[in-house]
């Protein structure tokens, strides 16, 4: 036994440094540093062992664009002849109706030259120049929106377009048929009498609406036995504003169907809204100016510096009214040319 016990112990002996040397230190240090480099960010290791986090990974950002432009230049089945000549179409419409959006600011431009000069002769402060501004901008305005009319009548085609598009031309001719007439014979009522009843600027001061005088007609109905309405003189212009007040509001219709093929349904209905505005304009001021003219003529009023600043300020307000009616057309006009010029925008999904 004691023999037995001395030879095990240097077996025992050699035994240790085996184990030792199976399991080094240094041996286990790559396996720690590959931990660590576990842990550090890398996008190729995300994506290998661990899910993106799609909500904080900057790569999302650069994928969005790409999925819109892939979005936009897919097939739509079209022909690249007919996609050119659609393309074509909203191209023009889009011209025509930024022509169509300056014309409207050159109408709202005109009536608030003629707001100022009634303002001043309220104060006997008797201006033409204001009148001969009106006058030319409201030349501006008939002819930009006869050009533009034909543009957008060559527009993109969408229910109704084309019965509205021949019908706004109709009345863009009988309107400007009727105004030629009317200041060639320069015999009626404009803002211009009050400075010069024989100077240019009564021609001129026809130009810019005759809205004014489709304001007279309940008047002219019910008191046309009295002096204070005018008589004859009015009916040409009464002719006018009627074939004025149709051209408006079918402008917009057409606006409306333009927008309607631009794929915007939403700016299709404001048009739409737009042109009733335009129109019930005129009915409340004829109403108005019944009630004024009623007042006067029951009550035998005296012709004086008080009723003759009343009836300034009643033809300042209705111009101004006039003017503002037009407003909402003038901003669908606008919106219906960006429209045209992306068109089917409203229906992409909002990413």
């Amino acid at each position: 036994p004691p023999i037995e016990a001395v030879e095990a112990e240097p077996l025992l002996a050699e035994e240790v440094p085996l184990v030792a040397e199976e399991v080094p230190s240094p041996k286990r240090r790559p396996a720690r540093r590959t931990d660590d480099a576990d842990d550090r960010p890398s996008s190729r290791k995300r994506s290998q062992s661990e899910p993106v986090n799609r909500d904080f990974d900057p790569a999302t950002f650069e994928e969005k664009p790409r999925k819109r432009r892939r979005h936009e230049e897919a097939d739509d089945g079209l022909p690249p002849a007919e996609r050119a000549a659609l393309l074509s179409a909203f191209t023009r419409a889009a011209w025509g109706c930024k022509i169509i959006w300056i014309s409207l600011i050159l109408y709202v431009l005109s009536m608030m030259l003629i707001v100022i000069f009634y303002l001043l002769t309220a104060f006997s402060q008797f201006d033409p120049i204001f009148i001969t501004l009106a006058g030319i901008a409201g030349i501006a305005n008939w002819s930009l929106a006869a050009v533009g009319v034909a543009l957008c009548i060559s527009g993109p085609r969408s229910p109704g377009h084309l019965g509205y598009g021949i019908a706004t031309a109709v009345a863009v001719g009988l309107h400007l048929v009727l105004l030629l007439v009317l200041t060639t014979q320069g015999k009626e009522y404009s803002p211009g009498m009050m400075v010069d009843p024989d100077g240019p600027g009564v021609r001129l001061g026809l130009v810019p609406t005759r809205l004014d005088s489709l304001t007279f007609y309940l008047t002219y109905v019910v008191y046309l036995d009295q002096d204070i309405v005018p008589k004859g003189e009015m009916r040409l212009s009464i002719a006018t504003g009627v074939a004025e007040l149709l051209r408006t509001v079918l402008l917009l219709m057409l606006l409306s169907c333009l927008a309607r093929a631009a794929g915007d349904d939403d700016l299709s209905h404001r048009c739409t809204r737009a042109a009733g505005i335009a129109s019930f304009g005129p009915g409340i001021l004829a109403l108005i100016l019944l009630l004024f003219v009623a007042g006067m003529i029951e009550t035998n009023a005296q012709y004086s510096n008080f009723t003759r600043i009343l009836s300034l300020t009643i033809f300042m307000g209705s111009y101004a009214i006039l003017a503002g009616t037009l407003v909402p057309g003038l901003m669908t006009a606008r919106e219906v040319a960006d429209a045209c010029d992306q068109p089917y925008q409203s229906q992409l999904p909002q990413l």
